[in-house]
């Protein structure tokens, strides 16, 4: 009987492994390539890049940080922009590990820039999210985008 159960539980994970690469490959042909903006972000030695496709009413990118060279965040956000804020998901790998992560990404605009929020976290089911009793802090945030020439650095996560 464990073998069994430890054969469908292998059997369930592969499945789950194969599904995400799957669908983050799913995710990158679903941006419009010519109506993509992108952003990057420098805060002393750790850097961030952000390619987001607003044409549709749910907004698609890619984000990918690299803190002083020793972590390496890629990843793609999905979420939804209202008024002059994007709120949404980031789905992402820390050093290419096997293990994919989700957290709530709120993004400030102003001109040209996005300004990465600091909120309060939550987790709820497995769920996380922003508390949203809390208002999102943006001047505690460290990164602030600045809008620059989509040149192919974002890797895709997959």
């Amino acid at each position: 009987m464990k073998k069994h159960k430890l054969s469908l539980l292998s059997i369930a994970i592969s499945i789950l492994a194969l599904s995400s690469c799957t669908q983050q490959k799913e995710f990158k042909d679903q941006m419009d390539e010519k109506k993509t903006i992108c952003y990057i972000a420098i805060d002393k030695t750790d850097t961030a890049w952000l390619k987001v496709d607003t044409t549709k009413k749910q907004v698609l990118g890619e984000l990918e940080f690299n803190y002083h060279n020793e972590k390496h965040f890629v990843g793609t956000i999905k979420g939804e922009v209202k008024g002059d804020t994007l709120k949404g998901h980031y789905v992402f790998k820390v050093n290419k590990a096997d293990k994919w992560y989700r957290n709530p990404i709120a993004l400030l605009k102003k001109e040209n820039t996005l300004t990465m929020g600091v909120g309060d976290i939550r987790v709820m089911w497995g769920a996380v999210y922003f508390n949203q009793n809390v208002p999102i802090d943006y001047d505690k945030g460290r990164f602030v985008f600045e809008q620059a020439a989509c040149i192919i650095k974002t890797s895709s996560a997959q």
